[in-house]
């Protein structure tokens, strides 16, 4: 009976340390922006392209478009982001501080490395929502914006 109690405490304490470790600091500080060959990598992405949103569009969609966001505890530098309908996306997740994750569920998306890249056709209109897809602490939820698709 007692040996059962203890490992239900000890299997408590590793579950708590794993939780509260998914917002430690990442172990990719000294990336330099490279791509790491995330989920639907889309090439290579070097360079410090950190927190913008640029891109060459036509008025009418079609044109691409690469968006850099930083991730920090607990919201993204960009909880809007605009687009035309048509346009090719590159999306790119930098960490700047924690560990976290992007997903579009809309579109498929879930980068869950550092400077891990995703690249999809924004061919919805409407508002589409992004969210944090590593759980990263007490202000997870917290994690949210809108793609707004033009």
């Amino acid at each position: 009976m007692k040996i059962n109690k203890l490992l239900m405490i000890a299997a408590l304490a590793v579950t708590v340390m794993g939780t509260a470790a998914g917002c430690g600091s990442s172990s990719d500080k000294n990336n330099n922006n490279a791509n790491t060959g995330a989920t639907n990598n889309a090439g290579t992405n070097a360079g410090t392209n950190a927190g913008t949103n640029a891109g060459n569009n036509a008025a009418g969609g079609g044109g691409s478009k690469a968006i850099t966001i930083k991730a920090k505890n607990f919201e993204f530098d960009q909880p809007e982001i605009r687009v035309k309908q048509g346009d090719k996306v590159t999306i790119t997740l930098n960490n700047a501080e924690g560990f976290h994750g992007f997903a579009i569920p809309d579109y498929n998306v879930d980068i869950k490395e550092n400077n891990g890249t995703a690249t999809f056709t924004a061919d919805k209109a409407g508002e589409h929502e992004f969210h944090c897809s590593v759980v990263c602490g007490a202000g997870h939820s917290k994690m949210v914006g809108k793609i707004i698709v033009e």
